[in-house]
Order: C-alpha cells, then structure tokens, then sequence
C-alpha cells in the first residue's frame, strides 16, 4: 500500500508518521532535543540537532513497524517552525544556534526598524514587524555578533 511520510519539525520536537492511501494515520514517532536559553528572552537550537532527531525518529517509526516496507513510501510532507534564523556560511555550514520565533531578545531592533520606516513597513510587507521575525534578529546579529554577520 502507498503511503505519505509526514515530518514536523517543532520546537520541542521532531514528529513523524505514516499516512496510507484513504488518510489513516498507520503509524507515528517523535525525537525530542534542547532548547538552548542562554539568557532571558533568547530561544535558540542547533540545527544539527533537527537532521539528527529527524533520522532519529524516521528510524524508530519504521523499526516499530516492520511490517511497512519503506520503498512503499511515495512522499514526504514536511512542516517546520516559523520565522527561525538559520545563519550559513559560504560552505553551507552553520554558522550559530538558530534563532527561533518565539526568541524576544530583538526589542529594540524592532524599535529602530519602527522608527524608520513607520507605517511603511506594514504597506510594503503586509505585516507589522515583531520580535520573532527575521529582520529584526539580522539586525541584531548584525550589531551583536558582527564576526558572524559578514556579508
């Protein structure tokens, strides 16, 4: 029977299952890994950890059904947490922990971003700008870490 492995990527965990052809959940694992916060508002992860948990939990999901032959599997639907900063270099390795949306360290960068462009920034964008975003923690790599902010 097809089926359709699912991947989530959460902030406390990875999830998977397995979806045959009439949308039955047939069978389902997770991999946990650390939220790092290091100080007060600041919510970050090692992105290394994701691709570990990921195999991880894709392991324990077909090792407990081994009845489920993975050359029956036929696509892969993957979802992710939102607005996280993943920093890469020119050889595409990761540069620091990603910074998460749910990360509150980037008040002020919100603050100067609001101060610049005023309303402008929600007609160009069509959202008003907040902590978890991705601009504002650019900026605050930007002004924080300029060793890793190198263009």
């Amino acid at each position: 029977m097809p089926y359709v492995l699912g991947i989530d990527l959460g902030t406390s965990a990875v999830k998977t299952l397995l979806i045959n052809k009439l949308g039955e959940i047939v069978a389902k694992a997770s991999s946990k890994y650390e939220l790092l916060q290091p100080k007060k508002g600041y919510s970050e992860q090692n992105p290394d950890d994701w691709v570990i948990a990921t195999k991880k939990s894709i392991r324990t999901l077909l090792n407990n059904h081994q009845e489920i032959d993975p050359e029956e599997i036929q696509g892969v639907s993957y979802s992710g947490q939102m607005h996280g900063l993943v920093l890469l270099d020119h050889q595409h390795k990761v540069l620091r922990p990603a910074i998460l949306w749910n990360d509150t360290r980037t008040t002020s960068q919100v603050e100067k971003i609001k101060n610049e462009l005023g309303d402008r920034f929600v007609q160009m964008t069509g959202n008003k700008v907040m902590e978890g975003f991705t601009l504002p923690k650019i900026l605050w790599i930007q002004e924080n870490e300029p060793d890793v902010y190198s263009p």
